[in-house]
């Protein structure tokens, strides 16, 4: 039930319901037509300014480090969300996180992690698809990765799951210590705080970073654009995140 209730309540609160919620009310609330027409324009274009849209990820992104800087870990996990089932699926098609994985083999290959712990089910809500975990297992084989060196948790739903079934894995290896954390930067905070709540030690590897370097340009600050909207996205999903898990006791 929380599952569905927290992908429900995601989708009640996007840029985009937001603003048609707006004129909506504005069409058929006679009374406070001109109040709302006013609130869904001032949503538009707060919504689709690419300024203040990236200010707010360049804000809620943890910042990343050098792969120099690290020590060495037993096992890097690498959490899901990042593939799709589209065909032909003779191959793993991966999505703009793809980062999480790609980072993984490089950690593996300079030896920053001996294990690649592949965390992450079907998060889909009506439909049913290939696990996650096994779609970047077959990234992992194409690279080479030694069978020996991937373990593979198929089950998870989200991150709460991740976490929880991330540590019967690590018990089951007899794996302890601090183990290497790596997600996109936007979805490091949850992700944290998650394998904190289940008492696995987890230092950040923040990838996929979504915030640039503030431009201060007409089409920055003034122009109107549709790639704004998913900063605004990604940053309300990772705070209703947060918020309903911690309302579960997730976090």
């Amino acid at each position: 039930m929380f599952f569905i209730l927290s992908k429900t309540l995601y989708f009640l609160v996007m840029p985009v319901t937001l603003v048609v919620l707006a004129f909506l009310l504005c069409i058929f609330w006679k009374r406070f037509r001109k109040q709302f027409f006013i609130l869904g324009f001032v949503l538009l274009l707060l919504f689709t300014n690419l300024f203040i849209g990236n200010l707010l990820m360049l804000v809620w992104e943890v910042q990343p480090q050098s792969i120099a800087s690290l020590p060495k870990y037993s096992v890097g996990i690498v959490l899901g969300g990042i593939t799709t089932d589209k065909e032909p699926r003779d191959r793993s098609h991966v999505v703009g996180d793809a980062d999480r994985i790609l980072h993984a083999i490089q950690l593996y290959r300079e030896g920053k992690i001996e294990k690649i712990l592949l965390s992450g089910g079907s998060g889909k809500l009506l439909t049913d698809s290939v696990p996650e975990a096994i779609s970047l297992k077959r990234i992992l084989d194409h690279a080479q990765i030694p069978e020996a060196d991937i373990l593979v948790e198929a089950t998870s739903r989200n991150t709460h799951e991740n976490a929880l079934n991330s540590k019967d894995i690590l018990a089951d290896q007899n794996i302890s210590g601090t183990v290497l954390l790596i997600t996109s930067a936007y979805h490091m905070r949850r992700a944290e705080a998650c394998f904190e709540k289940v008492g696995v030690a987890a230092d950040p590897f923040p990838v996929s970073m979504r915030s640039d370097t503030p431009k201060f340009t007409p089409d920055w600050l003034i122009i109107p654009t549709s790639s704004a909207i998913g900063s605004f996205e990604i940053v309300i999903r990772e705070c209703v995140g947060m918020l309903a898990y911690w309302v579960a006791g997730y976090i």
